[in-house]
């Protein structure tokens, strides 16, 4: 499914009212329906929701974070060497923390679950993450991917920083922006 003019994406207010909203994951609905006012309230996370005429279609919510590479538990040291060379084109660059955004929540009304909206939204964290480098720096789009949605994130090129969360059921995954960042400016 494509966005189009009946859809419509906004920034969750005060003011918001939502219309009906079920994912099939209590979490996620809670969250939508009586925190995301909170957390916008606070700065904590900010939420977008699109919605048609009868109902909220999806949303999704985002938040700076940073990824301390002391805190992750690679299997060995090359395995942290990786990922940083990955990260960064000169090993002397090296740093303790790397910028990025993180997904804090998404999730698409059960009833058109599969039709291509949550990749639409990756897409479209990942075009603000890169449009919005000349204003602050970002490499990676972090989330903690709920056991279900493991599938969806790895088809959408995400990978997992480590296996020491392989029973848990969140699992934490990032997306290297370097690649992407680099091919849009090839582009332009």
């Amino acid at each position: 499914m494509i966005l189009d003019d009946s859809h419509s994406l906004f920034k969750v207010e005060e003011t918001t009212i939502f219309k009906p909203f079920d994912c099939g994951d209590d979490d996620l609905n809670d969250f939508l329906l009586s925190k995301s006012i909170e957390y916008s309230k606070e700065n904590l996370a900010t939420t977008f929701v699109i919605e048609n005429t009868d109902v909220t279609v999806a949303y999704y919510s985002v938040f700076n974070d940073s990824v301390n590479t002391q805190d992750l538990n690679f299997a060995s040291k090359s395995a942290a060497l990786r990922f940083v060379k990955e990260l960064v084109s000169h090993p002397k660059r090296h740093l303790k923390y790397y910028p990025a955004i993180k997904i804090g929540r998404l999730a698409v009304n059960n009833t058109i679950q599969k039709k291509g909206i949550g990749k639409t939204i990756i897409n479209a964290i990942i075009d603000y993450a890169i449009e919005s480098n000349d204003k602050c720096a970002c490499k990676i789009i972090t989330v903690d991917a709920y056991s279900q949605s493991l599938l969806f994130y790895e088809r959408q090129g995400f990978k997992y920083f480590s296996d020491s969360d392989l029973e848990k059921d969140t699992r934490q995954m990032y997306l290297n922006l370097t690649p992407l960042i680099l091919a849009s400016q090839e582009n332009n």
